[in-house]
């Protein structure tokens, strides 16, 4: 395999682990050794570059992607990745064996380079989506070549895997050997009173990344008096600056030297002259076994047996656990497998190595079985634990991020709104300059009207061939008139014409509603026949009781009836009014009430709720738009279905061949509907059933149908909720809910808060709002669908045969959808002419000669005002019933 002019390492780890890599690096230097090679390590670590491998060329970075994100410091990300494309390596690889955001990001930022990865751990959950939000970029895809190794084999073992791929051959494997210098360690052991090959080294910290991976200080302090006591070595405590205060706890050190950054080639030296190291699993315990110290190393089980060193003398000491394999994230908080290694255990390990005695594992074990299980149970419990508590915080954070990114897209549309704001500002304005350079033309016209008056009368003194020509230009001009005259009058003529066809309209419409209350009237005539003919019976049973009324038993009979009817006139009647004035009349919110308050911004429903179900478990729904003549409607009628991105949609546009721009405003969603046309038809009924016509061969018996006028709207969430709402209750045939009412501007003017669903309301009174309706196939073929015969109340009509079919109608306390008021609407111009007759024929399929039952019908509505305001009053208190 050739050689790449350029290569990066990216090795941003812990000091042991660049010990452990630098028989590996310094390998790959000399299978290339033309290639210019670029490590990218922590700046703590560069001072010791030149000891691990000097022909390499290391990079810094202050990024910790382990405990940093990708939006934590932007600037260093971003002159890191310009960093890496002035470099222009031909190969990136990234050594570490647990994948981090920082990788990928260099890697993505050089596609043509070959990108390979020891170890194929997963990048962290919530760094991905980062890189995917913040960057564009997939974390998953960031590297072409992944190297796979056991999770128990050597970590210096392992780093030889990577070489021998990058370089397409096997590469032997040897173990870090490091030769420092000795001039600075020297004058300092010197000061300190200690003698080259006479002391130990001692590091009883070492937690700069881990806390709990430190032997407690007063074992170390045993551990100490044992070397002065039977060995005769002082010790010399090590550790970085931060690490000062725990190093005051350890009793018995001959001397402390605290490294500050740059200065670990000293501590390399003063490893170097040591007997032997004593310590923590740290990086300065790699570093001792590297420069051939015997090494003792006190072993607990998060990385267990990863990074045992690659020492020649000496031992491991480590007292293994089930729960070995944590990665640190200890279930008991404390490491017991620490604590569990004895003084004595260490101390026979210090007298081992001290001897000469070859590296060994010197395993513990002082627990029985039990407490061994319950170990084992416990942290098995607490992984499981931890799993779920990292899984919700990765998906809280994720979300957090996601809410940000739509802030960020929100005030991008707000700025978006901004500038056409000031684009239509500029279009007003232009219209303005527009508008004077009309009146500048008809000034000028004006001037060559009187300019023609001078050349005509100069033609007038011209000879008499002049005078024909100008006599001709002159019939010329009177024609022009004449034609104008005429033209004139086809207009006023027209206009008498639409006049004409206005009154004709409006003597129609007088016509009807005259109609209407000559059915009034007819129908008060015959409820006074009716009261006559009650009060002649009434008569006649007073004149009965009075003839009666001689006898005890029937002065009692009549005391009582005349003590219960002003029981009823004076307490009944009035509590039930005034019951009603309070609960109903003084409220906000009444049925049957179009407008409530004064325009206000439209709010939807925020409870309504969310998706819950997988997309394949839902129905199809199926929403025909009937349309004729609502251009100013239409675009926001359609806007609110195709927005809901229901994964399930079939929506059809049913236009009856209208004359305004309604056909070019469906036009533009054509890609978006399963079909529309623009076809002439009978009127709003056999629109729908020609739209559900387009559908029903793709629709099964559970999937939905509904209808929207072009000129109402739904909810946001409503067609999910609908059809999560079906998928949960298969025993429903119809849904309906509350009402939000607009007006012309899409402003809130009114509500109708709807109480549940009673069968026997229905059949007297058409309150359901139809915006909100939404039924099953099973219910549209049992009813037999729409009947083309009715233009108002079908939708009233489609409900009552839906109860007479026996099918479940359920109303749910959510808000589904918006019902337009305005001048236009149907519902305005029909409710007292065809309304009414087509009501009629509703009623009279339930009760036949009853259907003018008007108190009846009055009881009913009272109720349904009376129970949709109880449910008014709970909603606002928070209580959906």
């Amino acid at each position: 395999m050739n050689a790449p002019r350029a290569a990066l390492i990216l090795k941003v780890d812990t000091l042991g682990d660049l010990v452990l890599f630098a028989p590996a690096l310094r390998a790959l230097a000399a299978a290339w050794p033309d290639t210019r090679l670029h490590v990218l390590i922590r700046p703590a670590f560069a001072s010791l570059g030149p000891l691990l491998a000097p022909q390499v060329h290391w990079e810094t970075t202050t990024l910790n992607p382990f405990h940093q994100s990708p939006s934590d410091d932007p600037a260093e990300l971003a002159r890191l990745r310009a960093r890496v494309a002035e470099l222009g390596p031909e190969v990136i690889a990234a050594a570490t064996a647990r994948r981090n955001w920082l990788e990928s990001a260099l890697a993505a930022g050089s596609p043509t380079a070959r990108r390979v990865a020891l170890g194929g751990g997963a990048t962290d959950e919530f760094f991905g989506t980062q890189l995917r939000l913040q960057l564009g970029i997939d974390a998953a895809a960031a590297f072409a070549e992944t190297i796979e190794v056991a999770s128990d084999e050597a970590d210096w073992r392992r780093n030889f895997r990577l070489v021998s791929a990058l370089v397409g051959r096997d590469v032997p494997a040897t173990p870090p050997r490091l030769e420092p210098t000795s001039a600075g360690a020297e004058a300092l052991l010197a000061r300190l009173g200690l003698s080259r090959g006479r002391y130990a080294v001692c590091a009883a910290a070492g937690f700069a990344n881990v806390r709990i991976k430190t032997w407690p200080a007063a074992n170390f302090s045993a551990v100490i008096a044992h070397l002065r006591d039977r060995h005769g070595l002082p010790t010399l405590l090590v550790g970085h600056d931060s690490e000062r205060d725990h190093l005051a706890t350890v009793e018995g050190a001959a001397a402390t030297w605290l490294g500050q950054e740059g200065e670990l080639p000293q501590l390399a030296g003063l490893l170097g002259g040591a007997a032997v190291y004593v310590g923590n699993d740290t990086g300065a315990m790699h570093l001792a076994a590297a420069v051939e110290v015997p090494v003792v190393g006190v072993f607990g089980g998060g990385t267990w047996p990863r990074f045992l060193p690659a020492a020649r003398r000496g031992a491991a000491v480590v007292h293994p656990l089930p729960c070995f394999g944590c990665g640190w994230d200890c279930a008991f908080g404390d490491a017991p497998c620490l604590g569990l290694v004895s003084v004595s255990a260490v101390t026979a390990a210090v007298d081992h190595a001290i001897a000469g005695g070859d590296f060994m594992v010197q395993p513990l074990a002082h627990l029985d079985p039990v407490t061994t299980g319950f170990i084992a149970r416990a942290a098995a419990r607490a992984r499981d634990q931890a799993a779920g508590h990292l899984a919700r915080q990765h998906k809280l954070e994720e979300l957090t991020a996601l809410d940000r990114e739509k802030d960020a897209a929100i005030l991008g549309k707000e700025q978006e709104i901004a500038a056409l704001k000031a684009a239509c500002d500029e279009r007003l304005q232009t219209i303005y300059i527009l508008d004077g350079h009309v009146k500048n033309f008809q000034a000028e016209n004006n001037a060559l009207k009187a300019e023609r008056a001078v050349w005509q009368k100069a033609l007038a003194a011209l000879p008499e061939d002049s005078r024909k020509s100008a006599q001709a230009l002159a019939d010329q001009l009177v024609h022009i008139r004449n034609l104008e005259a005429i033209a004139q009058q086809r207009e006023a003529e027209l206009a008498d014409l639409r006049k004409t066809t206005a009154n004709r309209a409006n003597g129609l419409h007088d016509l009807e509603n005259a109609k209407h209350y000559g059915r009034l009237l007819a129908e008060k005539e015959r409820v006074i026949q009716a009261l006559r003919e009650g009060l002649e019976q009434r008569d006649a049973v007073i004149a009965r009781l009075t003839a009666e009324g001689t006898s005890a038993g029937a002065r009692l009979r009549l005391f009582v009836l005349a003590l219960a009817r002003r029981w009823r006139e004076q307490v009944s009647v009035p509590l039930s009014r005034w019951l009603f004035h309070v609960v109903v009349e003084k409220h906000w919110m009444q049925i049957g009430v179009l407008r409530h308050y004064a325009p206000r911004p439209l709010a939807w429903d925020r409870r309504l709720p969310g998706p819950s179900r997988p997309d394949a478990t839902l129905p199809q729904i199926a929403v025909v738009t009937p349309s004729y003549g609502q251009e100013a409607f239409l675009e926001r009628t359609l806007r609110s279905v195709l927005e809901q991105s229901y994964p399930r949609l079939l929506y059809v546009v049913q236009d009856g061949a209208s004359k305004d721009r309604s056909p070019e405003i469906i036009a533009r969603h054509a890609s978006r509907l399963r079909h529309w046309e623009s076809v002439p038809d009978r009127g709003q009924a056999d629109a729908i059933h020609r739209g559900f016509a387009h559908l029903t061969a793709d629709l099964g018996p559970d999937d939905v149908m509904a209808w929207l006028n072009s000129d109402d709207l739904l909810a946001p969430g409503a067609l999910r909720f609908v059809g999560e709402y079906f998928a949960a209750h298969p025993e429903v045939d119809a849904i309906y809910g509350h009402r939000i009412i607009i007006d012309e501007a899409d402003r809130d003017v009114g509500r109708w808060i709807m109480p549940p669903h009673e069968p026997a309301t229905l059949e007297w009174i058409d309150y359901v709002p139809q915006e909100t309706l939404f039924w099953r196939r099973r219910a549209w073929d049992r009813a037999g669908g729409i009947d083309p015969t009715y233009q108002f109340a079908l939708d009233w009509d489609l409900l009552a045969r839906f109860q007479q079919a026996g099918c479940r109608l359920v109303r749910v306390p959510y808000f589904l959808g918006a019902f337009r008021v305005h001048a236009e609407q149907k519902t305005s111009q029909a409710i007292h002419t065809t309304g009414a007759e087509e009501m009629r024929r509703i009623r009279a399929r339930f009760h036949g000669e009853r259907q003018d039952d008007f108190a009846t019908i009055e009881r009913h509505a009272r109720r349904t005002r009376f129970r949709g305001a109880l449910t008014s009053r709970l909603l606002a208190l928070g209580v959906r019933w």
